[in-house]
Order: structure tokens, then C-alpha cells, then sequence
């Protein structure tokens, strides 16, 4: 039992100090939530214990706050974590692709939750986005990427708006983002990657890393056969270059299609169409929010079977009498771990960009695999004879504005200048049609 009380003037009177006979110092309690909360203000002295009194009670009601919004429908962490069970959802009704979910996810873990955790959706305005925005800016991160995470947190808000917690989207800054042209390939650069894959096929390349004499990492492309006092550094990896890669950069380059649908392209997905025109028919899964088939160049037919013909060789060559089968995958059909495979084409591709130099583009665009893509989008713009790009943009599963933004941002008048000068000829009006009597009474 204590041996002497006192209250506190001007707070509730569940807080007050109390001295025990067992111990030379005051201590202060509080009842809360239920629950009493006990603490020694390490002090003999009363007005000390009661300013300690004060510091306590207001770092327990600052606690309790924040744990009761953590709880709270309308806290940024408990919508999110709803919002994200819907991405989940839509994930499993193939609405959304993986990749895209597994990064929606590592945005929040990395930089949103941490820093909004605790707070209210209804309370966070423009002060706290803007605050947001100055403490990721410093991570090096580009412009569209800060825009990217902008826009996972206004997708939080309009999920908290459908659900009727907030009654309006706060006002969100703006980061300007350039867009910047789609690296891809001029005629005499394909033809110098198609070489390189053709003198590669079949070779086995070792990956290797050293330091220079600044302390800077240096890689070293080079084949597996070659003499040791040639190898410089640690062997990192050995990368066998194959003929599906070859084939891929054809392939690619005549059928519009991703990386990532190279990735899920099996032969069931592909039909053969001939007749007055040839081209396959490219029957894949929906991704980003396109579901249309594609259809490709006449080339693309060739390489596709002879890159069947040459899987089914393999395929008996190895001991099987089974032929490829519909649900095979198209490219590199042994790695039934789809992204393992695509990795190992994206390791074969760095190789070749290394050996021909052509890693870069001209305004310093990095040259993917996706660039062969933006090259089959490219050579149909400066090709093609009155290309429409409506059309073009919904067989490549795109918008025209993304054409228009990023694929055609290098397409200068000069590719086009035939298009540029040409003429319409005369049209020539019947005495029969409508529009000749109209001029003729005009």
C-alpha cells in the first residue's frame, strides 16, 4: 500500500504519484485501455516526479493514439494490406500478372508502408504526399519511378474511396516525367546482331569479374575453350549461347510480341495461317489489359518452324521418339521454370551486346531484349506503305499513345520522306455517281 498520494492539477485523476514505504522514490500510475500501467520516476524529489508524471502521461496517451489508429478501418497500413488482398485476387483470376503484383508488393514493403504506416487516410492532405516525395527523392530513383509510387499510394485512396472511408482524394504533386525513346535496332545494327548470334550458336562463353587498377569491376566475355592464360579474374558463370536465341531475334523482331510473352509462348498458342497472306497467329494470355491475337510478318512463319523442326531433331536426337508437343514451349521448352529461362536468354543477349558494341543507342537508350520489339514497331512505321497506327497499336497490344510517346519518338521525316512527298492522284468522278452531278450544278 502506499504511503502518500498526490494529484495532479489539471489531469485525470487515474494519474498520480504515490510513494511506497519500500522505496526512497516516487512512482507514477495510470489506468488505461483497461489495463494499469506502473512506472518509477527514479526521483525523491515531488515537483521532479510530477514533471516526470506529465512526460509519461503524454507519451502513453501519443501510444495509445497510435495503436488505436493501427487498428482503425481508416488506417493507411489496414487499407492497403485490403487493397492489396484485391490485387491478390485479381492475380488469381489472371486480371494481373505476376511480376506486376510481386513489384506493387516490394513498392509498399520498401518505401510506402514505412513511412504511412501509422497514419490516417483521412488525414493525410498534399503536406504529407509532398513529404513523401522529398524523403524517396534521395534514393536514386528516376522520375517515372517516383511517379510509379505515387501512383500506388492514389491507388490506396481510391480503393479507400470506393469503400466510402474517405469522401475525397487528397490533391497529389506531380513529377515530370520525360519520356525517353525505346531503344531499337537501324537495318545495318540487326543485321550486325543476327551475325554475331549465328557465329555464337552452339558455343559455350564464360563470364568473368575482376577489379582494375582503380578498384572498378571489369567483365570478361570469353569462350569456355579458350587458353587460361587468356581468362582474366573469377569465373562468375558459363553461358551456353543456343539456337533458340538466334531464332528469337527474328522472331521477335517480325511479331511485335514481349519478352515476357516469349516467355509464356507454347506452339498451342501459335496457329499457322496461309493463303493470300502468311503470318502466324499469336492466340497468348491477356497482359496488360490486351487480349487480341497477334499477327506477325511472313518471316516470323519461317523461323518459327524451322525452330520446331530443329527442338523436334533434338528432341530424337537425344534418345525420344515423342515429337514437340502442343503444350512444349516455343523457346528453350527443357526449362520448365519459365523465368529461369527467360533469364538465360536475357544472359546469351548481354554477350551479344558486348561483342558487337551495340549495348547502347545513340542517345544512350539501353538495348534490351525488349528493343527487338521496338524495332518490329519501328520498321513497320518506316516501312510500311500507309501504315495505320491504330492497327499497328492493337496488334502489338499497345495504345497509340504509347506508340506515339515512346516507340515513334525517333521516327524522323526523313525515314518517311517518300510518304512525305507522295501525291494523291486525281480521283476521277463518274456521270453516274452523286458527287459528279453536285459539282456539275455547282
Amino acid at each position: 500500500m502506499p504511503s502518500e498520494i498526490s494529484y495532479i492539477k489539471g489531469y485525470p485523476e487515474k494519474l498520480f504519484i504515490y510513494r511506497l514505504p519500500a522505496s526512497p522514490f516516487w512512482w507514477v500510475r495510470y489506468y488505461i485501455a483497461g489495463k494499469t500501467v506502473r512506472r518509477s520516476t527514479k526521483h525523491e524529489g515531488k515537483q521532479q516526479a510530477i514533471a516526470f508524471a506529465k512526460d509519461f502521461y503524454s507519451q502513453l496517451i501519443i501510444e495509445y493514439k497510435g495503436a488505436s489508429s493501427a487498428k482503425s478501418t481508416s488506417n493507411f497500413e489496414v487499407v492497403a494490406k485490403e487493397m492489396l488482398l484485391a490485387e491478390e485476387a485479381k492475380l488469381a483470376r489472371g486480371e494481373l500478372s505476376e511480376i506486376t503484383y510481386k513489384n506493387t508488393k516490394y513498392r509498399f514493403d520498401k518505401f510506402i508502408l514505412p513511412f504511412f504506416r501509422k497514419k490516417d487516410v483521412k488525414s493525410v492532405d498534399y503536406y504529407e504526399l509532398e513529404k513523401f516525395l522529398n524523403s524517396v527523392s534521395d534514393k536514386s530513383l528516376t522520375p517515372s519511378t517516383l511517379s510509379a509510387y505515387l501512383g500506388l499510394i492514389r491507388k490506396v485512396f481510391s480503393y479507400a474511396l470506393r469503400r466510402k472511408i474517405i469522401s475525397q482524394i487528397p490533391e497529389f504533386p506531380t513529377v515530370k516525367v520525360k519520356a525517353v525513346p525505346r531503344g531499337w535496332f537501324t537495318p545495318n545494327e540487326y543485321l550486325k546482331v543476327q551475325r554475331a548470334a549465328r557465329k555464337f550458336a552452339g558455343v559455350k562463353i564464360d563470364v568473368r569479374k575482376w577489379k582494375d587498377g582503380n578498384g572498378e569491376t571489369q567483365t570478361q566475355y570469353i569462350r569456355s575453350d579458350s587458353k587460361p592464360s587468356k581468362k582474366k579474374g573469377d569465373l562468375m558463370r558459363c553461358v551456353e549461347m543456343t539456337e533458340d536465341l538466334r531464332k528469337l531475334i527474328v522472331f521477335m523482331s517480325h511479331s511485335y510480341i514481349r519478352p515476357s510473352d516469349i516467355r509464356l509462348l507454347k506452339h498451342s498458342h501459335v496457329d499457322v495461317v496461309t493463303g493470300d497472306y502468311k503470318y502466324l497467329r499469336l492466340r497468348l494470355p491477356p497482359t496488360k489489359g490486351h487480349g487480341d491475337p497477334i499477327t506477325t510478318m511472313p518471316t516470323a512463319v519461317r523461323v518459327y518452324l524451322e525452330l520446331k523442326q530443329f527442338h523436334d531433331d533434338k528432341s530424337k536426337g537425344s534418345g525420344n521418339n515423342g515429337k514437340v508437343m502442343a503444350d512444349d514451349y516455343v523457346f528453350l521448352p527443357q526449362y520448365r521454370k519459365r523465368e529461369y529461362a527467360l533469364k538465360q536468354l536475357q544472359r546469351q543477349w548481354e554477350i551479344l551486346m558486348a561483342d558487337t558494341g551495340l549495348g547502347e543507342g545513340a542517345s544512350g537508350e539501353e538495348r534490351t531484349l525488349y528493343s527487338l520489339r521496338h524495332t518490329a514497331i519501328m520498321y513497320r512505321l518506316m516501312f510500311g506503305d500507309g501504315i495505320n497506327t491504330l492497327a499497328l497499336a492493337r496488334n502489338a497490344r499497345t495504345s497509340v499513345e504509347m506508340i506515339d510517346r515512346f516507340y515513334a519518338k525517333p521516327l524522323s521525316g526523313e525515314m518517311n520522306i517518300d510518304m512525305l512527298q507522295s501525291k494523291r492522284r486525281p480521283r476521277k468522278i463518274f456521270d453516274g455517281d452523286p458527287a459528279s452531278a453536285m459539282l456539275k450544278s455547282s
